[in-house]
């Protein structure tokens, strides 16, 4: 009897070892403390229009109006929640024009324009009495590789040879949902939409709209293009973010297009040295 309950754990326990499954984080995270990270995606308030879709006219907000700007506070408010110590932003803070700015609206001496950095960052940044706006903005590779005399024409090949199309059915579908998001945030309020844009369903689809062109070309040089353009520049933003993160008590905020943060929502989700912060959570 003794010897068949001696069998019957040996493979119990044999079988439990098997099946037991291996948690990564055990190892990778363990018990460290991780620096916090919070991504807010946005749209552009001045509206640029550099990208693909450009939103009519009659569908763009004045961000400087009374009703917006009393929306644009309440943001900034909500956002403040996470008490950042950092901040990015999608500038290169040419001649350093940006902290310049900065400097001069903590003195006071600078009226605050449409953009998204002097709306939110500086707001933020004068809230929590930081003295340093991180520019992170990269040019790519492509750039590189355009300025430089020996594969200058390389470059010239490559665009040549991109055939972007601009009918594809899906590509036809995302811009009807640009739309009805241009009249959602017509209709509601900034923090309302922000929670919309930085929600999990409009993150997954909108990274996948970087791929919409590049992959429908027959061409390789489409896959080329995007590696040495786009991705190449959300690449060199990240690696320029987390050579600032210094301290595992660091708070950071990066303030992007929705576009970047989509693409580094992918990096610092399945990163086991950072933690991710869910806008909608905060």
């Amino acid at each position: 009897m003794k010897l068949k309950l001696i069998i019957f754990y040996f493979f119990a326990l044999t079988t439990y070892a098997v099946k037991a499954q291996i948690n990564p984080d055990s190892i990778l995270i363990e018990n460290e403390k991780q620096p916090k990270i919070l991504l807010v995606g946005t749209f552009h308030f001045a509206y640029f229009d550099q990208d693909q879709y450009k939103t009519e006219e009659n569908n763009r907000v004045n961000i400087l109006s009374e009703k917006r700007q009393k929306e644009v506070l309440e943001l900034v408010d909500y956002i403040a929640k996470f008490k950042p110590n950092k901040i990015f932003v999608e500038d290169f803070n040419k001649d350093n024009v940006l902290m310049e700015n900065y400097k001069n609206y903590q003195k006071g001496k600078y009226k605050l324009t449409a953009d998204e950095i002097d709306q939110i960052a500086f707001r933020l940044s004068n809230k929590f009495q930081l003295d340093t706006i991180y520019a992170v903005d990269s040019r790519t590779i492509a750039h590189d590789l355009f300025e430089n005399d020996s594969t200058k024409n390389y470059i010239k090949s490559l665009k040549k040879n991109v055939t972007n199309e601009k009918t594809s059915p899906t590509l036809t579908k995302y811009h009807k949902w640009y739309e009805l998001d241009d009249k959602y945030l017509l209709e509601n309020s900034l923090l309302d939409y922000f929670k919309l844009l930085n929600s999990e369903k409009y993150q997954q689809r909108g990274f996948y709209s970087m791929f919409l062109t590049s992959f429908k070309n027959e061409n390789i040089e489409g896959a080329d293009d995007l590696t040495l353009d786009l991705v190449s520049r959300n690449i060199r933003i990240l690696h320029k973010i987390t050579q600032n993160i210094t301290s595992e008590n660091d708070r950071i905020l990066i303030l992007f297009g929705s576009s970047h943060t989509e693409f580094f929502k992918v990096f610092f989700e399945t990163s086991p040295e950072y933690e991710l912060v869910n806008f909608n959570e905060l």
